[in-house]
């Protein structure tokens, strides 16, 4: 009986040993299985001349020779217009080229004010981005941050430098405005958008806000942004109601020290493709109270280039959401609802709506320059008005406008907005969230049985087939 326990024993010993031995995977040494000569791969580059000619399509075969309005641009850097902020230290990057029927407008993030007018040098290139040769343009800088560029038949991207023998920066494509008449009736130029907190919930409500008004693209300027705000943005931009420039510069604090970058790459951006573009920041609202605002602007004729909007500002007095937890909680964090103390409106600081393929610059109020027989009109409060939404729970510029008013015996007022208006902003802002936030996990009746098989190691990783 002894016996066989001691055999038993020596027989699981030995199955043991024998399943380890056969699971063990081999040691493999890289020095064993490498000869000890080394050998050299030839690599090809290709050279200018290896490539195949460049095809110069229809819209591309057009060379001109004169910048669009130069006297008057040139005018205009000389009273150093737009050159009201800067940094002085700016690198030329460049961001779009934006390709119109008599010129290309090339947006960069350098704001240097004392370049204002100074040259700077248009390089062009082919479809193999090779530079065209003797195409070189001298131009200059205006608006701040823009240069002007002609035309060159057979470019595909273009460049700048600062001199003539410079290495030109990396070119950029065009971006294509060659409309004969604008895409959008009114499009929406949003502030710049910098820093890491959650604006995702602002962003949708502004959008879904000036949707229902009458607006159809919106144009935003990124320079820092947290990743849920990031994935918003790209659902606009997916569905066709944004474009998103995304803005690397080579500053880690400049915070929101670049609105001249922002303001001229939306500016040249929207030109030719909306044919009106508001001007606010993602907490500006323009509420129309007195007809629709597309009926409004149509109504104005053709010789108008420039609207200014009287704003009120309203306190905030919450910060709006920073996750997504659930519908519900989103329904219930509408600002345009939620806050409604205000001041009285005024033209102090007002907000514009452009025509911009007519002025010749923005800032942040007004705009500059203007085609012979255009003009500018104010807006009556009673027609529409701009609604800024200003926290006052935390340090910012203007989050102590309360404090200020109070001081100055300034009446306040509680303004509420049409309940059938707010009710349908709530359920597309609703709707537009739900669709990017709710999520939920894969079950493993959704995984095809063959997939399951395939994949099995990844699968029991998942955990959900037991």
């Amino acid at each position: 009986m002894v016996s066989i326990r001691i055999f038993l024993l020596i027989l699981i010993v030995f199955f043991v040993v024998t399943l380890c031995f056969f699971n063990k995977k081999p040691e493999i040494k890289l020095s064993e299985l490498t000869e000890k000569v080394v050998y050299v791969d030839d690599v090809f580059i290709h050279e200018e001349k290896d490539f195949e000619k460049c095809r110069v399509e229809i819209w591309n075969n057009k060379t001109t020779w004169e910048i669009p309005r130069v006297e008057e641009l040139k005018l205009l850097a000389e009273f150093n217009v737009t050159a009201n902020e800067g940094l002085e230290d700016g690198e030329l990057r460049l961001i779009s080229a934006f390709l119109y029927e008599d010129e290309i407008v090339v947006t960069t993030s350098r704001q240097r004010r004392y370049e204002m007018g100074t040259p700077v040098y248009c390089r062009y290139f082919d479809c193999n981005r090779v530079e065209i040769p003797g195409s070189i343009y001298k131009s200059f800088f205006f608006p701040l941050t823009s240069v002007h560029c002609l035309r060159k038949a057979g470019a595909n991207y273009i460049s700048l430098s600062l001199t003539e023998n410079d290495e030109p920066q990396e070119p950029v494509p065009f971006i294509h405005r060659l409309y004969k008449e604008p895409q959008y009736e009114l499009g929406v130029c949003s502030g710049q958008l910098y820093g890491m907190d959650a604006k995702w919930m602002q962003i949708a409500e502004f959008v879904e806000h000036h949707k229902l008004i009458g607006a159809r693209m919106f144009y935003f300027s990124v320079f820092e942004i947290d990743g849920m705000t990031r994935m918003i943005l790209d659902e606009y931009e997916r569905s066709g109601f944004a474009e998103v420039s995304m803005i690397n510069t080579e500053y880690t604090n400049a915070a929101m020290m670049r609105h001249m970058v922002q303001i001229h790459e939306c500016f040249y951006r929207a030109r030719k493709q909306s044919k009106w573009l508001l001007h606010v920041d993602h907490d500006e609202f323009l509420i129309p109270t007195g007809k629709p605002m597309l009926s409004y602007i149509r109504s104005l004729g053709d010789y108008t280039a420039e609207l200014i909007f009287a704003i009120r500002r309203i306190a905030k007095f919450e910060e709006s959401l920073e996750k997504y937890n659930n519908v519900e909680e989103v329904s219930n964090d509408i600002q345009i609802a939620n806050y409604n103390f205000t001041h009285g409106p005024t033209y102090g600081a007002p907000k514009v709506m452009i025509r911009p393929d007519k002025v010749d610059a923005v800032l942040l109020h007004w705009s500059y320059g203007m085609e012979p027989g255009y003009k500018v009109k104010v807006v009556p409060k009673n027609i529409a008005i701009i609604n800024h939404y200003r926290t006052i729970s935390r340090k910012f510029l203007w989050s102590d406008f309360m404090a200020k008013y109070m001081k100055q015996k300034t009446k306040f007022l509680h303004e509420t907005l049409q309940v059938e208006y707010v009710e349908k902003l709530r359920k597309n802002v609703a709707k537009v969230i739900q669709y990017v936030f709710e999520k939920h996990d894969v079950t493993c009746e959704a995984i095809a049985p063959d997939y399951r098989r395939i994949a099995k190691p990844y699968v029991e990783k998942l955990g959900v087939c037991k």
